[in-house]
């Protein structure tokens, strides 16, 4: 790939006003519990700020903990997070690429590391996502496509 290293990422201003969102109703959530459940009469008005701390964590969760972007090296693909550590795999490493899998809604990357099999959930929202999957069939000389993968890869063999 030599110097020009393309990098796919997850766009910043939906993720980060993701957050932002979710932050402040959780801090309404917070609220809402310690100063103002005592005058709450109904069980709806009650349930209300659970049900908005779970939905708070299920968002914060997806957008810290999947990869933010997509980086591409002559030697390795690289995943980087918003809060967890970069992921760095070989490309002899890479294993299966499906849609779905355990994570509806995902794409699952499944490679080897020290002989354990681990993935990588790969977000459909990333920029140009068609692109980088291409690349990461192109450069995998190990990798297996599900059927839908099979239908959205191009073969350029």
């Amino acid at each position: 790939m030599g110097n020009n290293n393309p990098v796919f990422r997850f766009p910043q201003f939906i993720r980060f006003a993701t957050i932002i969102f979710a932050f402040l109703a959780l801090i309404w959530a917070i609220h809402f519990i310690i100063f103002e459940f005592g005058q709450a009469e109904r069980w709806f008005q009650k349930a209300t700020p659970f049900v908005i701390l779970l939905l708070v964590g299920n968002v914060l969760r997806r957008n810290l903990l999947t990869p933010n972007s997509i980086h591409f090296y002559d030697d390795y693909l690289e995943f980087k997070f918003l809060l967890k550590r970069a992921v760095k795999i070989d490309w002899n490493d890479l294993r299966k690429l499906e849609f779905g899998g355990r994570r509806p809604k995902m794409i699952a990357l499944t490679y080897n590391e020290n002989g354990i099999e681990k993935s990588v959930f790969i977000p459909r929202g990333i920029r140009e996502i068609i692109s980088a999957l291409n690349l990461i069939a192109k450069h995998s000389p190990n990798l297996q496509l599900d059927d839908f993968m099979k239908s959205v890869i191009k073969n350029e063999t």
